[in-house]
């Protein structure tokens, strides 16, 4: 969609003195098409999304190597469709050419674009409908396409929805849906047009990579690598067989579940229905833990204890300047709050790695530029005469180039005037600069780079997003501070929704000297940051009305015996039950349905109409019992050490008192005392 520019004034030699320290505008505004000053310079925009160059299908003469046709297929960004203005371009991406009509798929408006190449001319557009109950809503995402002999039948593999359409060319209606393996890619007939060969990304999925009886296949155990494609060679169906490939696909997507609304759960079944007592929700994104590493030895979860590397009274191995130990409590707050409040043991990111997971946990669906250049090998170079490798790939943010068509959490929230905030979530960029010292937002910029523009407008630009060379403590510090001068000493109320990204258990190299002698010192330090945010939220007036939420964008750091993409799902609060673990089949969906559902705002896409209610986390009878962080294992983790770089003291006696709030007698010195 983009050609980035680079930031001006960078050089290679002149490192991060030139560099942004944040994106300088939203996407869309005008700033983003125009430029604008920032920081005092004058950096260019990226161009209008509307050029011919954007999201757009050309025709080659061949004979002559030049361009003949610019088609700009499916809806246009700022357009109205269904009562609703599009963010998203429409990612036109696989063609196939019959006899006088061309066939473009459009992944993000789940439809196909007729183009009459003869004429020259787009000459209308076949929407893919697939059951009734989730036709209003998108995420099929259309990929590969083939055309039958004859040209009366499109084949068009959807990608997010694990199956094949069958669309008839002359009424443009969708006949029925074949069953594919996970995330099917491409299609093609056989030269008579008898057989159909489909191809799907991830094929059946990953299964367990770790735990009793099982054995490393020879591609290994990393999530990424166990996941095989698959190619299936399936006879074209006739209609009575096509309705039975039809009613399955939609079995194994989801099933109908009456739930009776009793007017007394804290999460109604559906919007509109009647308030919610909660009011408030922190949504914690963290990186790339699976269940049984982490919770593994909890009793009432199905856990495999011996994988639990990072629980409590763990072993940890030496390494270099580090002695082994025994009986460590690595992440002792994690065990804490599931067993005080509610788990899932059942838990799946739908994510692989971060490129995927910080789409999916934000309600993004990842659509086919995303999955393509996933396990690409793309190398960024600022300085490179070729755009694309200012941009190789996108990483933990949302770029334009992957808006869904009316975007995700932030863009339904704003269109219906329900506020957020959100402290470091989606700010990690392609080729980033981060240093320990880049405290202010975790990251410098060499390239241009923007946010969604609802999120930019309500992003903390003091909180370290994603930097493991900065220690979660010194996040748990900005947080607080921020939180307190925001919305406990200033004039604004705390927003429907908070998002707080927690990133250190991603995991880096040991760093002894700056407090992190083992891979575990990370975790540990993750621990200790999530246990404060508890320990500090309880014990604010807004706890009476809040319900925490805690999860990872993805699961690729360790190994689980059930499934490879089983991570950490907690609830915490007082209308959250106390000791429970929730056996409910579970994803980012389902925790995107509890968000949208308390918030009283409409489903965004399919998943999230698909997805398990979370009902049974919830109780009617709140307890506001505040919660007590744990220190972890000083041997793994000493947070003043992860501190001292900074000047900055640990004082555990102050964590321990919680927030501070408004003093009368304190307010009126400090008013007397600036009028001396």
């Amino acid at each position: 969609l983009y050609a980035y520019p680079a930031v001006p004034g960078v050089t290679p030699t002149n490192g991060d003195t030139m560099m942004l320290d944040r994106p300088p505008y939203g996407v869309p505004s005008k700033e983003a098409e125009q430029g604008t000053v920032f920081q005092g310079r004058k950096v260019p925009g990226l161009g209008s999304p509307h050029v011919p160059e954007a999201m757009s299908v050309w025709t080659v003469d061949l004979t002559t190597n030049r361009v003949v046709d610019r088609f700009k297929t499916g809806y246009q960004i700022g357009e109205m469709v269904e009562g609703t203005e599009i963010v998203g371009g429409a990612s036109p991406n696989s063609v196939v050419v019959g006899n006088g009509l061309a066939y473009v798929s459009n992944a993000t408006n789940d439809n196909v674009s007729v183009i009459d190449y003869q004429n020259h001319r787009l000459v209308g557009t076949i929407p893919i409908r697939v059951d009734r109950r989730i036709d209003g809503y998108r995420g099929l995402t259309p990929f590969g396409l083939a055309l039958s002999p004859d040209g009366r039948t499109l084949y068009a593999a959807l990608l997010a929805f694990n199956a094949v359409a069958v669309i008839d060319t002359k009424t443009r209606q969708t006949k029925g849906l074949i069953p594919t393996g996970w995330g099917p890619t491409r299609v093609a007939l056989s030269g008579d047009g008898q057989t159909l060969f489909v191809t799907s990304a991830r094929g059946y999925g990953a299964g367990p990579n770790g735990g009793a009886g099982f054995v490393n296949p020879p591609q290994g155990t990393y999530i990424g690598d166990i996941q095989l494609g698959t190619f299936q060679r399936i006879a074209v169906p006739d209609a009575r067989t096509l309705a039975t490939y039809t009613q399955r696909v939609i079995d194994n997507t989801f099933r109908t579940v009456e739930v009776t609304d009793d007017g007394r759960n804290p999460l109604p079944p559906a919007k509109g229905l009647r308030r919610s007592p909660i009011r408030h929700i922190i949504y914690i994104t963290k990186e790339n833990r699976t269940y049984d590493e982490v919770l593994g030895q909890l009793k009432t979860g199905r856990g495999d204890s011996t994988l639990a590397r990072f629980g409590t009274d763990a072993a940890v191995a030496a390494i270099t300047l580090a002695p082994a130990l025994d009986h460590a409590d690595v992440m002792p707050n994690h065990a804490r709050i599931a067993r005080q409040f509610a788990y899932s043991d059942n838990f799946y990111c739908d994510s692989d790695a971060s490129i995927h997971g910080h789409h999916w946990m934000v309600g993004t669906i990842p659509n086919e530029y995303v999955e393509a250049n996933a396990a690409s090998a793309g190398r960024f170079n600022t300085f490179s005469k070729a755009p694309g490798r200012r941009f190789p790939k996108s990483t933990g943010s949302m770029d334009p180039e992957d808006y869904n068509e009316i975007g995700g959490l932030w863009e339904q929230l704003a269109r219906n005037k329900i506020e957020f905030y959100n402290f470091g979530e989606a700010n990690e960029f392609a080729g980033v600069w981060e240093e320990r010292n880049h405290t202010n937002t975790g990251m410098r910029l060499p390239v241009i780079f923007p946010l969604p523009k609802a999120l930019y407008e309500r992003t903390s630009w003091n909180y370290a997003g994603y930097n493991t060379n900065v220690p979660d403590q010194y996040r748990m510090d900005q947080f607080e501070k921020e939180f307190t001068q925001k919305w406990l000493s200033g004039k604004d109320t705390l927003p429907p929704l908070v998002m707080l990204a927690i990133p250190n258990d991603h995991g880096a190299g040991a760093r002894p000297g700056d407090g992190y002698p083992y891979v575990h010192s990370y975790m540990a330090d993750n621990d200790l940051a999530l246990g404060r945010t508890l320990h500090f939220l309880s014990r604010t007036p807004y706890w009476k009305n809040t319900l925490v939420i805690v999860t990872e964008d993805d699961p690729q750091g360790g190994v689980d015996h059930v499934d490879a993409h089983r991570s950490v799902l907690l609830m915490a609060g007082p209308y959250v039950k106390r000791g429970y673990a929730s056996h409910t089949h579970a994803n980012f969906g389902s925790i995107l349905k509890t968000i949208y559902t308390l918030l009283d705002v409409g489903l965004v896409n399919q998943y999230d109409v698909t997805a398990s209610w979370l009902g049974d986390f919830f109780t009617d009878q709140p307890d506001l019992t505040p919660y007590e962080a744990q220190l972890p294992d000083r041997r793994v983790f000493n947070p003043q050490t992860a501190l001292d770089v900074y000047k900055k003291t640990f004082d555990w006696t102050k964590i321990q008192q919680g927030p501070k709030l408004d003093d009368p007698d304190e307010q009126r010195r400090e008013h007397y005392k600036q009028k001396e």
